[in-house]
Formats: structure tokens, sequence, C-alpha cells
């Protein structure tokens, strides 16, 4: 099965779909703010993302936990001119497996395609990536706002970092409700500007990505960047089980629960012992799915009745 390729079209759909991709159809950034950011690298972007997530998935190991972990990206000569060129000595046109130090990348957490469709034109959105993480990484429920506040940047004073801004604007306590989550997780990422370059400097002031959120279950847990947000979700039980619920429920088209109370913490079990094998947790969910087409068993034929007593 896994060897048909329709799993891997499948899957390709899956990951559309987890990483919020049709957002990067509307990415349009600031000619001025980012000169020579075209159509051309966007491409080169969106094919990068995909080898990464493909070397990854269809690799033996198929580690999720490198899939959020990885320290390199695929990059050409052209994406090498806005992202750097890591390792490579001279990077060509043709892509090359690169890997960049000092905790600059981590997987598709950071992968610059993203971090471009989660931002502004001109700027970083936190409050996109952090619900992105929150969601879909992270895997805590959010409220709906009980008012939709749009972001104005005028309205601020333009010497403001974007967490300056982000925290004046959310600081109401019933903002906070959901931004006390939000708002860290988004500001972990704020070393990557608009288009996913990597930076220390905002309005001439140090990038701060530190902050702290509570989980489910209460723990706190401390971000110095975006790499521990990547390494919690990667190695945590709640990481795991966020990626299971969303794959089972991408696959089979049905909420994991409608297949029985244990059947998440059972595949999150699985899923965990082999080692976060992607290939495996799906060939786990076509066997669980593939049982909702079986169709019930027949009822039992009902027994013969004896003949009524003949009259006297």
């Amino acid at each position: 099965m896994i060897a048909d390729p329709r799993a891997k079209t499948k899957l390709r759909g899956f990951f559309h779909h987890w990483l919020e991709l049709d957002r990067a159809s509307t990415i349009a950034k600031d000619a001025k703010t980012f000169p020579g950011f075209n159509e051309k690298v966007l491409a080169d972007l969106r094919e990068s993302l995909w080898m990464f997530v493909d070397q990854i998935v269809w690799s033996e190991k198929s580690d999720y936990r490198e899939l959020l972990q990885a320290d390199y990206l695929w990059i050409n000569d052209v994406l090498a001119k806005f992202y750097g060129k890591g390792d490579a000595a001279a990077p060509t046109s043709e892509f090359q497996k690169v890997s960049f130090g000092n905790g600059q990348r981590t997987g598709v957490v950071t992968h610059p395609y993203l971090m471009a469709a989660f931002a502004y034109n001109k700027d970083t959105s936190p409050i996109h990536r952090g619900v992105f993480l929150t969601r879909n990484i992270v895997g805590m429920s959010l409220k709906s706002p009980p008012m939709a506040v749009e972001f104005e940047d005028s309205h601020f004073d333009p010497t403001l970092t974007m967490r300056e801004k982000i925290t004046a604007m959310t600081k109401d306590n019933a903002c906070m409700a959901c931004h006390s989550v939000i708002n860290p997780l988004g500001f972990s990422l704020e070393n990557y500007d608009a288009i996913g370059r990597w930076r220390t400097q905002e309005k001439n002031k140090p990038v701060d990505p530190a902050g702290h959120f509570a989980n489910e279950q209460g723990q706190t847990i401390q971000l110095s960047g975006a790499r521990d947000i990547a390494s919690y979700a990667a190695n945590s039980e709640s990481g795991h089980r966020t990626f299971v619920r969303h794959l089972f429920h991408h696959t089979v088209k049905q909420p994991v629960a409608a297949f029985g109370d244990d059947t998440l913490e059972t595949l999150r079990a699985k899923f965990t012992k082999e080692g976060c094998n992607i290939q495996k947790l799906l060939e786990e969910i076509a066997v669980i799915g593939a049982m909702d087409d079986v169709p019930p068993p027949a009822p039992p034929a009902p027994k013969p009745q004896p003949a009524p007593p003949a009259p006297a």
C-alpha cells in the first residue's frame, strides 16, 4: 500500500492541509521592503519545502521528529541569496541539502515558505504564526475571539517592534485567555522576518524570542526560540497525539473518536514506540479506517418454530 503512488498523493494532500499551504497561494510582499522576492523565489521555496517533506517522509526512518527538528533546508543559488548558503561551499542551480548552524533552522516550523505565508506583506505576524503552532503543532484548542480585532500597523509608534505592538494590542484580560498561549508561541518565531530570513535585530533592537506558556496539563513550558517549541512538539505525547489526530482525520475523513475512546491513545502509543514513523502510522490508520467499510454481520437466521398442534 505504501509503495502505491496514491499513498504519496494522499500524504501530499495531508501536508498541504496540516501546514495550511492554501495561505501560500496569496503570498505577496512589499517590493521596496523585499526587493527581488518574486514568483521565481516563491516557486523555489515551494519546491524546497516539498523536497524536505518528501525526503523525510519516504526515507526508511520516516521520522516525524526530524520533520520538526532538522537543521537543514534544500536550497539552490536563488534561495541562497536570500537565506544564506549554510554549509554549502558554492550553491548551484540544483537544489542541495544544506545545514545551518546556531539553531537557525528547525524543520517545517521555520521553513521560509511557511514563515512567509504566516506574515504580513512588510512584517511578521506573531498571532498568525502562534495560532498555527497552537492548533497544528502543539495541539491546544482555542476559542473563537469574542470580537475580531484587526491589526493596524499605522496605529502604533513606528519605533516599536512587532512583539511590543502585539503585546500592547492583546494586553486586555479577555484577550489573554487565548493570547497567553498564542503570543509566546508566535514570539518564538520572531527571529524570522516576513519572508523567513534569519534576523537578530528589529527596529535597531535585539529580537526577543523568549517566553513561556502553560500546556493543557498545566506544565509551564519555557521557550528561548523556535527550536524549543519544535523540540517540545517532537518529543512530547501531546505533540505526537496532535499529529496522529490530524493525519487520521485527513485520511479517514472522520474524527478518531468515532472509532472508540481508546483509538487515539492506542495509535499515539504505537507511533511513539515505532520511532515516530509516519509510514507505519499511515498503515495503522488505514487498517482502522478500513474497519468502517466492513459491513456488519448478518443477523442470525430465525429459529424454526414448532408446528402448531393438530386440532382434536
